[in-house]
């Protein structure tokens, strides 16, 4: 199966399950008794145990919404080997944490943390040790091409070399070279294979489909990649046994140095596709059997040079020119090399055609991040994650001034003020390259901030490009909790800034808001330019509520240099109001209440009222 198996014990952890589901291809494990609510894909269990021992490894990977003791417990005696252990993934049922438990790198579930951390809000928690250093491993880079990895003993190898600063090693294809230099800052590359250079290295990572002999000192310390470059195109007469299939293709492959960890598919002739012992033989091989009609395989004969000639048998037989050259060659793709000329073996032809190393399919992503008031005390946890992880930061200079501790070693993209959208498409670029970009603001993304510009712009990209939100304290918020608890019933915030949004909708908006009766938090109140709307802000609220409404003035809410100031509708515009400031207009419910700290701005709620219905209606 291919659906990510989510597992959870409750109808807590179902809700999480469905919020998956939304974005991901689960299959949920439920209790009996607990259906799931969704129309997700579902299996009723008795007792869990059993049920993930039968399900563990038909499914890539795994989420279980429970405590990690029980997950551990469950899955221990299941655990095989690195290389072929599904992705565990544990989160708690108060989605805090999303917690990488097993084959972080090869099966993906560092990345698989990450992406139900950002799904439900949790906070990503990845430990192997090279993400935890900010490197990339080398069996991570082998999952992102789709690589096989051997031998193992040589993943740790090269994984405690990298962590601990020695000698390392890469070696491969200079184009492919390009696509990862970034990742290995400190890694030599070579574009072939040199034993001799490589004695004096630490340990060496060497991408190739080709088998090498090299001393026993230098093999044990090598890890090679085989990434998914050849196709196999076989022929074989009718009833042809898997066994003989098999040996003619390890055979093939070994008198030509290739290995067989490199074929990612066997390609055929239409009417082999019912042949059981090549059927068999793929199955085996776990590489998909793809077969082409006589036209197709025709048209190769036809317009490539160099092929073996024609066969008579594969002409009689099954109306095609030849079989295993075209079929490798159509099987590989566009592009590819015929690199093993048909080789007769029997009741088997192989032949077998090379495509280029992939280049890693890094996902870019660009997440929008509200920073808050903008030092790290009052950032999210999910917002410094999502900055640590960054390959890219993007933001206006001052704002990427606030992050300071965050953008050491990264790529800034910064801009001036007014100039969001240069910012926007810049970032994006950054992500459509394959980066994990962070787009920062103060405040919350998407309260006046660029979140919607960038999903705007997005959509017009393609391909496109994931756009995702971290949201952060805005200043309404850290307003409000620097002055008390205005913001405790219904309230409505108002930007008087007239840049992007006509003044007359300004002043209409405001005459909305003052009529309301709702508190009413003002944002960009002011400026050395912007004067005059403050001023018909207070007229026009003055109209409608008494002069001594209670009203808050902060400047830099949170930030070094906060000053605040509660004063009354009347008189507040003789306080120092400037673009930094958050103004807070009270309402009928706003008090003023004594505390320790001084005077505190409060909003009834009404708890007043409910105790008094309760006491004299029940």
């Amino acid at each position: 199966m291919s659906d990510i198996a989510v597992w959870c014990l409750s109808r807590r952890g179902l809700g999480l399950a469905e919020v998956l589901a939304r974005s991901l291809a689960v299959h949920c494990f439920h209790p009996e008794g607990i259906p799931p609510a969704g129309n997700i894909p579902a299996t009723a269990f008795t007792r869990l145990t059993p049920a993930v021992a039968e399900a563990f490894h038909a499914h890539p990977a795994h989420i279980f919404i429970m405590a990690a003791g029980i997950v551990v417990r469950v899955i221990a005696p299941l655990l095989k080997s690195k290389l072929e252990d599904p992705a565990v993934v544990v989160m708690d049922e108060q989605a805090r944490h999303a917690v990488s438990l097993v084959s972080g790198h090869m099966g993906g579930a560092n990345t698989l943390a990450e992406t139900v951390a950002t799904l439900t809000g949790a906070d990503p928690v990845i430990t192997t040790a090279t993400d935890v250093g900010g490197l990339t491993a080398f069996d991570t880079l082998a999952r992102r091409i789709g690589a096989k990895v051997e031998p193992k003993a040589a993943i740790r190898v090269t994984a405690t070399a990298l962590l601990n600063g020695c000698s390392v090693a890469l070696v491969c294809p200079r184009d492919f070279y390009a696509s990862v230099q970034r990742e290995f800052p400190g890694v030599a590359h070579f574009e072939t294979l040199r034993p001799a250079a490589l004695e004096a290295f630490d340990a060496a990572c060497v991408v190739t489909d080709a088998l090498v002999d090299l001393p026993p000192d230098l093999a044990a310390k090598t890890l090679f990649l085989r990434p998914p470059t050849l196709c196999l195109g076989i022929g074989c007469n009718r009833g042809t046994p898997e066994e003989e299939i098999a040996a003619a293709a390890r055979e093939t492959l070994r008198a030509f140095n290739l290995s067989i960890l490199s074929v990612f598919n066997v390609a055929s002739a239409d009417k082999k596709a019912d042949e059981a012992g090549l059927k068999a033989f793929a199955a085996a091989l776990r590489a998909p059997l793809v077969t082409y009609p006589p036209s197709a395989l025709n048209a190769v004969s036809r317009t490539r040079p160099g092929l073996s000639p024609d066969s008579e048998h594969a002409m009689r037989h099954l109306g095609v020119r030849g079989v295993a050259e075209p079929a490798a060659l159509l099987g590989a793709g566009e592009g590819a090399d015929l690199v093993v000329p048909k080789q007769k073996k029997g009741n088997v032809t192989v032949a077998v055609a090379r495509r280029n190393i992939p280049h890693p399919s890094r996902a870019g992503v660009l997440t929008v991040v509200g920073i808050g008031p903008g030092g790290p005390a009052y950032m999210t946890s999910h917002a410094k994650g999502i900055l640590q992880e960054a390959d890219t930061i993007a933001g206006y200079t001052k704002y990427i001034r606030l992050i300071a501790p965050f953008i050491a070693g990264k790529e800034i993209i910064q801009t001036g003020m007014t100039r969001e959208t240069e910012r926007v498409e810049a970032a994006l670029d950054a992500a459509a390259s394959g980066k994990r970009v962070a787009l920062v603001g103060t405040g919350d993304a998407g309260i006046y901030g660029l979140a919607g510009l960038a999903l705007e712009r997005a959509e017009r990209r393609s391909p496109p490009v994931p756009v995702r939100i971290s949201p952060g304290v805005t200043a309404g918020v850290a307003a409000a909790s620097v002055v008390g608890a205005p913001l405790a019933n219904d309230f409505i915030t108002l930007s008087l800034s007239d840049l992007l949004t006509p003044r007359e909708t300004v002043l209409a908006r405001v005459e909305a808001a003052a009529a309301s009766g709702m508190v009413t938090v003002v944002y960009n109140p002011k400026s050395k330019k912007r004067t005059a709307l403050i001023a018909r802000l207070r007229d026009i609220f003055l109209a409608h509520r008494p002069a001594g409404t209670p009203v808050a003035v902060v400047t830099h809410a949170l930030r070094e240099g906060q000053r605040s100031v509660l004063t009354t509708l009347k008189d507040f515009l003789q306080e120092e109001i400037t673009m930094n400031s958050v103004v807070i207009i009270g309402n009928a419910d706003t008090i003023l209440v004594a505390s320790p700290d001084g005077l505190k701005m409060v909003t009834r709620r009404g708890y007043e009222r409910k105790r008094f219905i309760r006491e004299n209606y029940n």
